[in-house]
């Protein structure tokens, strides 16, 4: 059977806790005709144990797509709504029909033309399966809804389920008890109350697809709002809300008005104008983005934002397959930053695009639809798909991107789409070739790996600063442009880079002397950045950066600092991921020296760093699939768990209390990778076996620059909800014991270990009858020279003389002095100069 291309829908449903309902029907009829409403349904002997509904859905089909032989029959979805059906045209010829699993066939009397219309009407009634449709209570009143994304709509009414074919319109009259008020699609124009029954129907004339036709019913208080477009236009907000809801449910309404004024001018105009937009509120935990009706579970302002975006990105334009759902929800969760840029310009856009940051497996575009959990993957789905638009808007900019975005909901206006129908019109508006970027982004996996190192020379009365980019990744190379940009004593000058190989090299003209070069300062790749530390100085004891968001949970954590449960007796230098809280920092505390990242200029001063990290609204997806993982040599087995108990098993270390509940918690197998690992704690109530929650690494090689190496210990659970005494102990000894800091400062001697400044490697090879590789590390950005020198001390040739960025840096020397003749068999130098300071080593050349 070919494809119904068009349809019209009128839905009369009886919905009412009760034993049994007088069949309604569905009935499919000629475009000309008009939709006739549904007979009324009687209610007999009610009885709230045996949740029933029954209806009348009109489907019109407006033209066909005939095979050769004609078009003979139709196919609807349905499942467990109809143990009762009868099928039969208007002009009275009954057809037969048969199912299979999900569809039911309708086999009509004969062949049918296009351009010709016929009636088909079937009676059904049932109890909805798949949790599509419910009949509960809220606050001891009846609460009647419907949620049916994905596939959920063929649970409660037979119809053409699948996204890429919208019903035309819908009608929808519902039958309830008299206490009852009724939300639903488009515009209510009947709303009668007898005593006993309210009779509700509302009309959506826009077309919607079916997941997106919805009712709910309780026993609602209603507010009203107007939104004015920039042409005058009146568009009614309408807010259902719980009674004892209404409180907490009224400021974020007022918000509303706001969000709409500020995506009009990025979007369009609000897309269903002749309609309205509102909110109903139901019993689960997030948001469903009904056609012109939100329901909203709880009142968040980022999920307000989230669902208002979701009108244009998901119900004016809808995603032709779920294989392509990020088309509504990347939309959708980018829509959340777009509303955060409105209110804090691009530094709160930038905020909400960290907490959307994913850099695990799997791609954009969903495999396989039967798995719902995949669909509605908030890393894939949501969170990456956000990215890959803000990284679009990167490459195109504000102009050509929102113009973009405008002609793709333009061009694709209440109907669906995929993601090349995206790629295609960001192409045509840009002129940019976008095939491989969707490639990679959309089809393949995880993110761009960097490092670069920089050097410059004077030239052209200014400086050529040449950069080399790598990307280290062990997966797909990505094709990008690159924001770089270099800080100069004149100022800061922009470049764009275009990098596609593991190994790139660029030269950047700038007029004035450079003092530093970023990689995408104004983040717009999702991406890593290893920014080499350099030599560390390790000159001050510990930094205890704080990861939690103060805004929400600010009396736990406040409290937790109040306590000194991070450090304890030790002295500490603090600084802040999150901006000041409003009520101030605990006294307890000395003033941060700075927000946001810590950068690597920062962190080589500390011998310790304390990181109290967290989950909602911190830092999770910057280290949950990292390195850090490796480095520990644990495997993680659950990722959202609850935990009980902190138990020790390790001697010095004791048990730490809970104070609170322990919930999303990160968990990880006994069995560790790493021989130089040793389990801290785990958590054994309710686990079986018991789980890893503290675990300390120390590698047995040693380091670089400290004798014991770099040690990393990770203790789980939600950091303000330890007994702060418990903790504080515990953290104690372990600074003292494990990390071998001592308490009493004066004792720690005023030299670092390593030279502050810089360290020149051993030459390899040494001796050397080729080309000799010299290596070194910059702790700051400054003036360096490396030279070859012979055991008179006369100059052989001068590697580098030029200002380089802190980091590591190498050079080679082919065995050539600076006239490019070879020089004699012998004992050289190799003689650094950086910060005032001068180091050297030996190296042999043998012809």
């Amino acid at each position: 059977v070919s494809r119904l291309a068009r349809w019209l829908v009128s839905l009369s449903l009886a919905m009412a806790m009760a034993a049994s309902l007088v069949p309604a029907s569905l009935t499919a009829v000629s475009a000309g005709e008009p939709i006739d409403d549904a007979p009324p349904f009687e209610l007999s002997r009610p009885d709230r144990s045996r949740p029933t509904n029954s209806g009348k859905p009109i489907e019109r089909p407006h033209y066909f797509e005939p095979t050769p032989e004609g078009w003979p029959g139709l196919t609807l979805d349905e499942r467990d709504v109809a143990p009762y059906l009868a099928f039969h045209r208007s002009a009275g010829i009954v057809t037969t029909s048969s199912r299979s699993l999900d569809v039911l066939t309708v086999n009509l009397d004969r062949s049918y033309a296009n351009g010709e219309t016929i009636t088909v009407q079937v009676t059904y009634f049932g109890t909805p399966a798949g949790g599509y449709f419910g009949f509960s209570t809220s606050g001891g009143q009846p609460m009647i809804w419907s949620l049916s994304e994905p596939f959920g709509a063929r649970t409660w009414w037979p119809c053409k389920d699948y996204s890429d074919d919208k019903a035309d319109s819908v009608d929808i009259r519902i039958r309830v008890p008299s206490n009852l008020v009724t939300a639903s699609n488009g515009t209510r124009i009947l709303n009668t109350n007898d005593g006993t029954f309210a009779t509700t129907k509302w009309t959506e004339r826009y077309p919607i697809a079916t997941y997106l036709v919805f009712v709910a019913s309780h026993p609602y208080t209603v507010a009203s709002d107007w939104y004015v477009t920039a042409l005058g236009d009146s568009v009614p907000l309408q807010f259902y809300m719980f009674p004892a809801s209404v409180a907490q449910a009224t400021p974020n309404n007022a918000l509303v008005n706001d969000m709409m004024a500020a995506y009009a001018p990025l979007f369009g105009e609000y897309p269903f104008v002749d309609e309205k937009y509102g909110h109903a509120q139901f019993l689960f935990s997030g948001g469903m983005e009904h056609q012109t009706c939100t329901c909203l579970g709880v009142y968040v302002e980022s999920i307000t934002a989230h669902e208002l975006a979701h009108q244009w990105w998901g119900d004016k334009v809808t995603c032709g397959t779920f294989h392509h759902i990020w088309l509504n929800e990347g939309f959708a969760t980018y829509g959340e930053a777009l509303w955060a840029e409105s209110l804090g310009g691009a530094a709160a856009r930038n905020a909400e695009m960290d907490l959307a940051k994913y850099f695990g497996a799997g791609t954009v575009h969903v495999p396989d639809v039967n798995d719902e959990n995949r669909i509605f993957s908030s890393n894939l789905s949501y969170n990456k798909g956000s990215w890959v638009l803000h990284m679009l808007r990167g490459i195109l900019g504000d102009v050509d991107f929102f113009d973009a975005l405008q002609a793709y909901g333009t061009q694709f206006a209440y109907a669906s789409a995929v993601s090349e129908d995206l790629r295609d019109v960001f192409e045509d508006v840009s002129g940019k070739d976008l095939h491989p970027f969707f490639q990679q982004w959309i089809y393949g996996e995880y993110y761009p790996q960097y490092q670069f190192t920089w050097s410059s020379v004077p030239a052209a009365g200014g400086y050529d600063v040449h950069l080399t980019i790598n990307q280290t990744q062990s997966w797909q190379l990505f094709t990008l442009p690159i924001q770089m940009r270099v800080s100069t004593s004149g100022g800061d000058v922009d470049f764009t880079v275009g990098d596609s190989l593991a190994t790139q090299a660029f030269v950047l003209h700038v007029d004035d002397p450079p003092t530093d070069v970023a990689l995408d300062p104004d983040e717009w790749i999702l991406k890593s950045v290893d920014v080499p530390i350099g030599v560390p100085s390790f000159d001050r004891s510990i930094l205890v950066v704080n990861g939690v968001d103060w805004a929400t949970y600010g009396a736990e954590i406040t409290n937790a600092y109040a306590a000194e449960a991070f450090w304890g007796d030790y002295g500490i230098d603090f600084w802040d991921y999150f901006p000041a809280p409003g009520g101030g920092y605990p006294g307890t505390l000395p003033a941060p020296l700075g927000h946001g990242a810590v950068p690597a200029s920062v962190m080589r001063h500390y011998r310790n760093v304390i990181w109290v990290g967290n989950n909602f609204n911190g830092d999770l997806s910057g280290w949950y699939d990292s390195p850090i993982e490796s480095y520990l040599g644990v495997t993680w087995t659950a990722n959202g768990t609850t935990i009980t108990d902190c138990v020790s098993i390790f001697p010095g270390l004791t048990s730490i209390a809970r104070i609170g509940t322990q919930n999303l918690v990160s968990v990880f197998s006994q069995t560790l990778t790493h021989p130089d690992a040793d389990l801290l704690y785990r958590a054994e109530a309710g686990f079986t076996p018991d789980v890893g929650i503290g675990v300390l690494r120390r590698p047995s090689a040693g380091g670089t620059y400290r004798l014991n190496g770099g040690r990393f210990l990770f203790l789980s659970g939600r950091p303000y909800r330890w007994n702060p005494t418990d903790l504080k102990n515990n953290i104690m000894y372990m600074l003292t014991n494990f990390f071998f800091e001592p308490l009493d400062q004066s004792a720690v001697p005023e030299a670092p270990v390593v030279p502050a400044a810089a360290i020149l490697h051993a030459i390899r090879p040494n001796p050397m009858s080729g080309v000799a590789l010299l290596s070194f590390d910059l702790a700051e950005p400054g003036s360096v020279t490396l030279s070859i020198v012979d055991v008179g001390g006369r100059l052989v040739r001068r590697l580098i003389e030029a200002p380089l960025s802190g980091g590591a840096h190498e050079a080679t020397w082919d065995g050539r002095d600076g006239a490019g003749s070879p020089v004699a068999s012998g004992t050289y130098f190799a003689v650094l100069d950086a910060a005032g300071r001068r180091w050297s080593r030996t190296l042999v050349r043998v012809r």
